[in-house]
């Protein structure tokens, strides 16, 4: 999950810049995204979901390879600011961690 505080006036130019620019490459190399909201106090949410950490850092290590995600990053360069903090949390799904016998969850 990806959490980012919004740059509220530039909400418009960050949403299309993922969608045009990001999610494509991530969704190629196998990221698979759950879904991406906006919070009433100007939060931006993602939630994606990976087969396991490995996965997860297999592919991104893919997408930072490919040379759309390094036009990108030019591109980002030139835009207005889209958020002043950033945070990331990995989850996995409570009833699987029950599943495999995981109380620590």
């Amino acid at each position: 999950m990806q959490i980012y505080q919004a740059v509220g006036e530039n909400l418009a130019i960050f949403h299309d810049y993922f969608r045009i620019h990001l999610l494509p490459v991530e969704v190629r190399h196998g990221a698979r995204l759950v879904g991406r909201w906006e919070t009433d106090d100007g939060r931006v949410v993602a939630v994606w979901e990976y087969d396991d950490r490995e996965s997860y850092e297999h592919i991104q290590a893919e997408v930072a390879a490919d040379p759309a995600t390094r036009w990108a990053e030019e591109l980002r360069r030139e835009l207005p600011p889209f958020f002043t903090e950033r945070d990331e949390v990995f989850m996995r799904s409570a009833s699987a961690a029950e599943a495999l016998g995981d109380s620590a969850v």
